[in-house]
């Protein structure tokens, strides 16, 4: 597939957050950092409270419960994957989806390392289902975005058109969150022995996009 994708739009004024903003903000970062190191259940309200030198009644006053405050940790923490995702699917031009799935590889194990509490979730260390992770705000808001990619490449006759688009990206998100997950379980060095299935993966998924005869 052939296909410019648009870049994203000229940044507008930057203003600055809250401090109701800026504290929720500190919380989470906060969170990220005790979910990391002592996991869900072993991590209180009261220890993220005071990491962040608030009160234990302040912290809940943003987050009601300490599972809502863990799931906005995870996906302030798998942020930082959907950035990496954005910066190459988006960008500039896209010959075919599984070359992009090819280059992102190295990327991607990055990633995994730089996120670990994403990376926890993934591969099902905390309690984290696999609907609660693909219903994460910035993962959902990537599958719309790709759904978008891939429905102007069926208007262009580049992608298979008798698969709605929305069916098309959940699966791609699918088959990398998995294998992120399979990655994610390796740790450490091994993370860069699994070129073979990562390189199988595009092939799969670029041949699986490309229209039949009929479309």
């Amino acid at each position: 597939m052939d296909l410019d994708a648009e870049g994203p739009a000229p940044p507008g004024p930057v203003s600055t957050p809250s401090k109701g903003a800026r504290t929720r903000q500190a919380i989470i970062q906060a969170a990220i950092g005790r979910f990391v190191a002592d996991g869900f259940q072993r991590t209180s309200m009261a220890d993220i409270a005071r990491d962040v030198g608030l009160s234990p009644s302040a912290v809940y006053r943003y987050f009601p419960a300490k599972e809502a405050l863990f799931i906005a940790a995870v996906d302030e923490d798998t942020a930082g994957m959907v950035q990496l995702v954005r910066t190459t699917a988006f960008e500039g031009g896209i010959v075919s989806f599984g070359e992009v799935l090819a280059r992102m590889r190295s990327e991607l194990i990055a990633a995994v390392e730089e996120h670990p509490l994403a990376a926890r979730a993934l591969t099902g260390v905390e309690p984290m289902s696999p609907d609660r992770i693909m219903a994460l705000p910035h993962l959902a808001a990537l599958r719309h975005d790709l759904a978008d990619l891939l429905r102007v490449g069926q208007e262009h006759g580049m992608v298979r058109n008798d698969i709605s688009a929305k069916t098309l990206a959940l699966g791609i998100e699918t088959i990398v969150l998995y294998q992120l997950a399979h990655l994610a379980s390796l740790g450490g060095a091994d993370l860069h022995l699994d070129d073979e299935r990562w390189a199988a993966i595009a092939v799969v998924v670029d041949a699986a996009l490309r229209p039949g005869p009929t479309d």
